[in-house]
């Protein structure tokens, strides 16, 4: 090797001191340097010329060096977007696996017959640098080393290379205390149930996401607690589920990529709003109890079987659409049943996301019911449309609002019934209220009612119910929340003869 070689390889050395210098003086070499080395270098790349470097100059002050370093020893990597990144300050440990690999490819050198090329003043030069940083080399051999025994460990007892489980249990205490409805009073009866919920998310390609969820629960819901049997069902909260403490299969569906669209393929309890974004995520991920999925009249038509995608139109624009049909009748072959003769949607929504703080969506279905029932609550077959507005704006970074406001027109299969459908809400979300991580709630809304109804078919709506819910959630850790709320509907069951009712509910969950 000759004196010039070593002279770029000295110059180099004596560059790399110096960024180790600098990167010293920036922080401690501590081990999580050394796992934040691994974890880089791990995604870092061998080159075999200089010019692969895409932000390496000729007029660099250390260019020959690195050019020597790279086309003839070859121990020098770049990142993976193809830069060295020279001007970053690095850390000792960072400097002992970069010398490591050079002192490596020299054996190699002298291994294969090139002994002649070395001097003994270069071998000194070596041991010398060898000898200063034997501490680091011996700390990194010995993290590697550690880092690779625990990989072994958990590749041999991992749950599944495809699959991640996530977990969530609810306990609710919470009583229907005041209110009289058709003669039925509150029974001011406190209970306490609780809810199991296991999400299987499994990728096969890392861009798809196979989604089954495993539920078992007990809470009671607050639509019967009234005396003689009345039901109330402005009363139903969100997380509400009876399943015997028996795990069933609540959720079943496939997400996969084509191309700028994301298809959804579901068997059990596909959504609209599973596939399409929805404005009332800026309320926390709906975290409210009465209005926490949206809008019925656009994402409540029909859940079950089906299929859907979303497609990005530029940077503001979302298209999508999908079709849905109930799944306890999917499965079924017959009159009136099926995918296509049984309760169904056809779904479609266009998104408008100006920036990161407004959200802005329209919807529409065309729905059919086989057998009454159903939004509008009609007693024969009939089909329904339905549009909603639905908006989403962060006016702080503590503050956000959204609503919508929903109508339908239904008619009869069977007659010359009809009626008209009308709903609204409006929501406020107090992110970090008191202390970062809680969350604040206050929505008031009308519930869906039928109006202008001609015929027998569909019930009118004397009165609207109007909803106002108010809770505060307090994150006592990671995976830990209480949340109390208090929640107040007048004229329950659409008739304002009716006394308002009050519930009051206390959630914890536990996130896993």
């Amino acid at each position: 090797m000759s004196k010039t070689s070593w002279k770029s390889l000295l110059a180099a050395s004596a560059f790399l001191t110096a960024s180790a210098a600098a990167g010293v003086q920036a922080q401690e070499a501590t081990m999580a340097q050394v796992n934040q080395y691994a974890t880089e270098g791990a995604a870092m790349g061998q080159v075999t010329s200089v010019s692969q470097l895409r932000d390496v100059r000729p007029t660099d002050w250390a260019f020959q060096a690195l050019q020597s370093l790279v086309e003839r020893y070859g121990c020098i990597a770049g990142y993976p977007d193809g830069t060295y990144r020279g001007n970053r300050a690095m850390t000792r440990y960072e400097f002992a696996a970069g010398l490591n690999a050079c002192l490596d490819r020299v054996n190699e050198l002298i291994a294969s017959a090139t002994a002649d090329l070395v001097t003994q003043e270069d071998l000194a030069v070596l041991q010398r640098l060898q000898e200063e940083f034997q501490a680091e080399l011996a700390t990194l051999r010995g993290r590697v080393d550690a880092l690779e025994a625990r990989t072994s460990e958990l590749e041999a007892n991992q749950f599944s290379t495809t699959t991640r489980l996530a977990g969530e249990v609810v306990f609710d205490l919470g009583s229907a205390f005041d209110g009289e409805v058709a003669g039925g009073d509150a029974e001011d009866e406190v209970t306490f149930g609780s809810s199991a919920y296991l999400t299987l998310n499994t990728s096969f390609t890392g861009r798809d996401l196979l989604t089954m969820d495993l539920l078992a629960a007990n809470i009671q819901s607050y639509t019967e607690r009234f005396e003689g049997g009345v039901v109330v069902p402005e009363a139903a909260v969100d997380y509400e589920d009876d399943t015997g403490n028996s795990f069933v299969l609540d959720n079943l569906w496939y997400n996969f990529p084509v191309g700028n669209a994301s298809v959804y393929v579901g068997t059990v309890d596909l959504e609209a709003d599973e596939i399409v974004p929805t404005t009332v995520s800026l309320m926390d991920d709906g975290i409210g109890d009465y209005f926490a999925n949206g809008n019925p009249l656009s994402y409540s038509i029909v859940d079950g079987a089906g299929a859907g995608f979303n497609y990005q139109l530029g940077n503001s624009l979302n298209v999508a659409a999908a079709y849905l049909a109930e799944e306890s009748e999917a499965s079924i072959t017959g009159n009136d049943n099926g995918l296509t003769g049984g309760d169904n949607t056809a779904f479609a929504q266009l998104t408008f996301t100006p920036g990161d703080r407004l959200t802005v969506a329209g919807t529409y279905n065309r729905g059919y019911f086989s057998g009454g029932g159903g939004i509008a609550g009609g007693t024969e077959s009939y089909g329904i449309n339905t549009f909603g507005v639905n908006a989403g704006y962060q006016l702080a970074s503590k503050l956000t609002v959204d609503g919508w406001a929903g109508w339908g027109f239904a008619e009869s299969n069977d007659s010359d019934d009809d009626a008209d459908l009308f709903n609204w809400a409006v929501n406020l979300g107090f992110p970090d209220l008191f202390r970062e991580g809680n969350f604040g709630g206050l929505s008031v809304g009308g519930f869906t009612s039928n109006t202008d109804v001609s015929g027998t078919a569909f019930t009118e709506t004397d009165d609207t119910p109007i909803l106002a819910q108010a809770f505060y959630r307090l994150q006592l850790s990671d995976n830990i929340s209480v949340q109390p709320g208090i929640f107040y509907i007048a004229s329950p069951g659409g008739d304002d003869d009716n006394d308002n009712v009050w519930i009051g509910s206390l959630r914890t969950k536990f996130s896993f």
